[in-house]
């Protein structure tokens, strides 16, 4: 279990990688909601692979500059685990195999395309002027454009109904409430046994001097 919460964020380009080659062997047989989907699964996974393993630093970073923690709390390897592997590979990956349910494609791509770039863009700039943070990069790159060409297709096909809205709503807010609570909340502790060890403090650290912030303290 510590190997997997020490490396769930690598193990995962490997699923990615093998989505990718499904995408293109598979093209033809996938409808176009199917695609998108299954490139906004890809995007998540790069997106995560981009938070914490290179350039990495972005838990350990918001840990103590955003939320003033330590290297365990509030975010620890366990939870930080828990709350992205069950979101990628759940909320994401259920629309490639149930495209006509579309409020199920659409909270995954909004979760992307809208949360992700408010707290990833807007929330890092307002509070450090600083542009670039580790995952702003998957977020603009295929999450944004995943976003725009799923509700451009949708909308335009005449797809979405006032039902369809509201269950996306309630699917998106449940999603948000999820993170915050597997990874803030439930498996938050100060003595946590899963800190982040010291290679993803030190990426916590260069990103802090990239910045231009006072350098983290290992506190490990």
């Amino acid at each position: 279990m510590k190997w997997f919460c020490r490396h769930w964020y690598e193990v995962g380009l490997f699923p990615a990688g093998l989505a990718f080659v499904c995408l293109i062997v598979r093209w033809e047989d996938f409808s176009v909601l199917q695609r998108i989907s299954l490139v906004n699964f890809i995007g998540i996974l790069l997106h995560q692979f981009e938070e914490y393993g290179f350039p990495g630093g972005a838990p350990v970073f918001l840990n103590k500059y955003m939320r003033g923690g330590t290297e365990r709390y509030p975010l620890n390897q366990f939870s930080a685990m828990m709350v992205n592997v069950l979101i990628a590979y759940i909320c994401y990956l259920l629309p490639v195999f149930m495209p006509d349910i579309l409020w199920l494609g659409m909270a995954p791509i909004l979760f992307g395309c809208v949360f992700q770039v408010v707290l990833h863009l807007v929330v890092f700039f307002v509070k450090f002027h600083r542009i670039y943070n580790s995952g702003l990069g998957a977020v603009l790159l295929i999450h944004v454009p995943c976003g725009i060409l799923y509700i451009y297709y949708v909308a335009s096909q005449s797809l979405l109904t006032g039902r369809t809205w509201l269950f996306t709503v309630l699917y998106l807010v449940t999603m948000i409430v999820f993170t915050v609570l597997i990874g803030q909340k439930l498996f938050s502790r100060e003595d946590s046994p899963y800190p982040f060890d010291e290679k993803e403090i030190e990426a916590g650290n260069r990103f802090a001097k990239r910045m231009g912030i006072n350098e983290l303290k290992n506190t490990v």
